[in-house]
């Protein structure tokens, strides 16, 4: 009975939370971190929204309601054109490709963010007031617009790592000598020259997202709500916590505030059975290893350019192995019969199977989580995005190795997808951390359920709330306690200085006054003799 009364209460609780999650741009790969969390939530009796550009997929729950800003999406794809990262890259002389797409949408980010608040697709999201908000850290500020409106706490949920303007919200130290922006592929161990441009990175980043993200939304959503006053800078520092997409078994261990929560690989679950047959008969039947090319949901494999494609067909017709190639352009010429293609995959049921021993990857972070979830060393290739970083970490911790693209050939696939099938210690060290990342106190997704519900009990989390988070920075580095100390110490120093010297005055006065005296008496001695 007591049971019973328990599941009754938390339902009637829950039943009354109405969550709102908001998605104004990014890819749908950025949907599928909170979607797990969203379906979760829902289940537990609260009323889950979503508001994004994209869909839920066919196969989705449906324990949460799903906003599609539809018209949104089209006016973004018609500003950005086509999101070819291999033409960028082209275009740009092989140059940084992360420059070029954060020009593009820098460039754009008001239109996109006008064109969201505007679309008739997410309408429903301004009808109800909802008693907590999601939305991601980073680009997806323009949901700030509903915090200000229905003045409710709001999370942040971080699709990489925790950035140094989301630390610097609630306070958490994030010191550059041991902590590697996550924009920037160092590790934990830098030299002088790293820390130094870390240092750099890490505090000009805010100031630069400032000027170049908040600043420039402002005017929109102050358009839009008819509010001259409204400032997402302020809006924000009302932020009651972050669910950070990251652990550091898989990163480098650093300190975190109570209000900080790691929930990396929330998204991660066991392999379900293949619904496709012919798909599942190439897997169970191969009397050899199976390797998995993906490049993920933004990177299309049929915008390879013809030097690239024809190198991984080659390679792959090399390779004793079989090889699931996520593929969505026309049937590829002179493919070799060892070779399966599919438009769509289910990733994580695929990289389940037990015949599968690598994963080639474009080394989004997601991926990444998964591969190591389910024990499948890696091949990099890095594009763009934090995927260098990524993938420099995937062969920092031993599970895999990485290929450029500048150089990348058909030799030099088939030597790395060789050598993380043949040579074991990639497959040991991706059980390791496996295990690792498994072995935690609570699953990650039940932290995220936890730390939702908290804030949504106890109407935010200013308990948690570090004083850090309202200092100023020169509070917060003790730089009045230093010049405080300095001053001290000058006023010690003269002090000390303006002692010596009356000491040594008096001490002279005294020498004079005994010498004087002594020459009188001197003098009369003398006198009398």
């Amino acid at each position: 009975m007591k049971f019973l009364f328990f599941l009754a209460t938390a339902f009637a609780f829950s039943e009354c939370s109405q969550i709102l999650m908001i998605l104004p741009l990014g890819s749908a790969s950025h949907k599928n971190i909170i979607t797990p969390l969203a379906e979760s939530l829902g289940q537990r009796g609260h009323q889950v929204t979503i508001a994004s550009l994209h869909a839920a997929s066919a196969n989705a729950s449906r324990s949460y309601t799903d906003l599609v800003a539809a018209d949104a999406w089209n006016s973004i794809r018609k500003v950005t054109g086509e999101f070819d990262v291999f033409k960028m890259r082209e275009a740009s002389g092989g140059k940084n490709v992360n420059s070029q797409v954060m020009k593009k949408v820098i460039h754009h980010l008001p239109e996109y963010c006008d064109a969201f608040l505007r679309d008739p697709g997410v309408q429903d999201a301004w009808r109800t007031k909802p008693d907590l908000i999601l939305l991601p850290a980073f680009m997806n500020e323009c949901g700030l617009a509903l915090v200000h409106k229905f003045k409710v706490p709001f999370m942040y949920i971080t699709t990489s790592g925790l950035t140094p303007w989301t630390a610097d919200l609630l306070g958490n130290p994030e010191h550059p000598a041991y902590v590697p922006n996550q924009y920037l592929p160092y590790g934990d161990h830098m030299n002088l020259w790293e820390r130094t441009v870390n240092t750099i990175v890490r505090f000009i980043t805010p100031y630069l997202r400032n000027r170049l993200v908040l600043s420039r939304l402002d005017g929109v959503v102050q358009r839009f709500l008819k509010d001259p006053f409204v400032s997402l800078s302020e809006v924000e520092k009302n932020v009651s916590m972050v669910l950070v997409n990251s652990h550091y078994s898989l990163g480098y261990p650093r300190p975190l505030l109570p209000n900080v929560v790691e929930v990396g690989g929330m998204h991660c679950r066991n392999a379900r059975p293949l619904e496709d047959e012919q798909l599942k008969h190439f897997l169970d039947s191969s009397p050899v290893p199976v390797v998995f090319f993906s490049l993920g949901s933004s990177i299309r494999s049929e915008q390879l350019p013809a030097h690239l494609r024809s190198a991984f067909v080659s390679a792959f017709a090399r390779l004793p192995y079989r090889i699931v190639w996520k593929w969505e352009g026309a049937p590829i010429p002179g493919l070799s019969e060892n070779v399966l293609t599919r438009a769509w995959v289910p990733q994580q049921d695929i990289l389940g199977h037990e015949k599968v021993r690598a994963f080639l990857t474009h080394g989004g972070l997601l991926s990444m989580q998964e591969a190591i979830y389910h024990n499948v060393p890696m091949v990099g290739i890095p594009l763009m995005s934090d995927q260098h970083l990524n993938v420099r970490q995937v062969v920092n911790l031993g599970i895999g190795r990485e290929l450029s693209i500048e150089t990348l050939n058909s030799d030099s696939v088939t030597e790395a997808i060789t050598a993380v099938i043949e040579n074991e210690s990639y497959r040991n060290q991706v059980q390791k951390r496996s295990a690792l990342f498994k072995n935690q106190e609570t699953s990650s997704l039940d932290r995220a359920v936890y730390w939702t519900d908290h804030v949504l009990r106890h109407g935010g989390a200013d308990h948690l709330r570090s004083a850090a988070a309202n200092m100023s920075i020169h509070q917060y580095l003790l730089i009045d306690v230093i010049v405080v100390l300095i001053i001290a110490a000058l006023v010690l120093l003269f002090c000390l200085k303006w002692l010596l010297k009356s000491i040594c005055r008096a001490m002279l006065f005294a020498l004079k006054k005994a010498t004087l005296k002594l020459r009188k008496s001197m003098k009369g001695h003398f006198h009398v003799e």
